[in-house]
């Protein structure tokens, strides 16, 4: 049987009560689902974690394992962890590989920087135009667009400082 414990990148507290406690929080699922064999349940949870990069073989090994589990919120939420990273990587920072997570990283940076060399956000001076033309001029195509675009702008802006601070905090969880 692989110990798929021994394959985290992360550094675990020598209480097995802690570490659960670490891997649930990874993996946000609520201390309280935590029931039943502490050794089961910290392999399959490490198991999820890894599960995206895994074999077939060792795929089928962490199912097996999450189906002995005697917790069915815990099992449920376990499976749908392990799904869900496999539609989209990026549902599940703790999936992605360090090389991944440095490289979505690196995406964000270089977005945040390219926006920051147009000004320090660029949605939030065309909101501010658009919206004092209306005010001055009344609405027309061009200006209802241009503050359209703009507050689109500051959403995407946000949305990336956002996960830039998410893949950031998981490659910190990491050392």
């Amino acid at each position: 049987m692989t110990n798929f414990v021994k394959q985290l990148k992360y550094e675990l507290p020598k209480s097995n009560t802690e570490a659960l406690y670490k891997l649930a929080s990874v993996l946000n699922i609520p201390k309280h689902h935590i029931q039943g064999d502490p050794l089961l349940i910290a392999q399959s949870m490490a198991g999820t974690i890894l599960y995206r990069s895994l074999d077939n073989q060792s795929k089928q090994q962490v199912m097996r394992l999450i189906s002995r589990l005697s917790s069915g919120h815990l099992k449920s939420r376990l499976i749908t962890k392990c799904t869900d990273v496999l539609v989209n990587p990026q549902w599940g920072e703790w999936s992605l590989t360090t090389s991944e997570l440095k490289e979505v990283l690196q995406l964000h940076n270089d977005f945040n920087r390219w926006s920051s060399l147009l000004g320090a956000n660029p949605g939030a001076y065309g909101v501010g135009g658009s919206a004092w033309s209306i005010i001055k001029q009344g609405a027309s195509t061009g200006n209802v667009v241009v503050l359209i675009v703009s507050i689109a702008l500051i959403g995407i802006h946000e949305f990336s400082y956002k996960e830039t601070q998410k893949y950031a905090g998981e490659l910190e969880r990491r050392k």
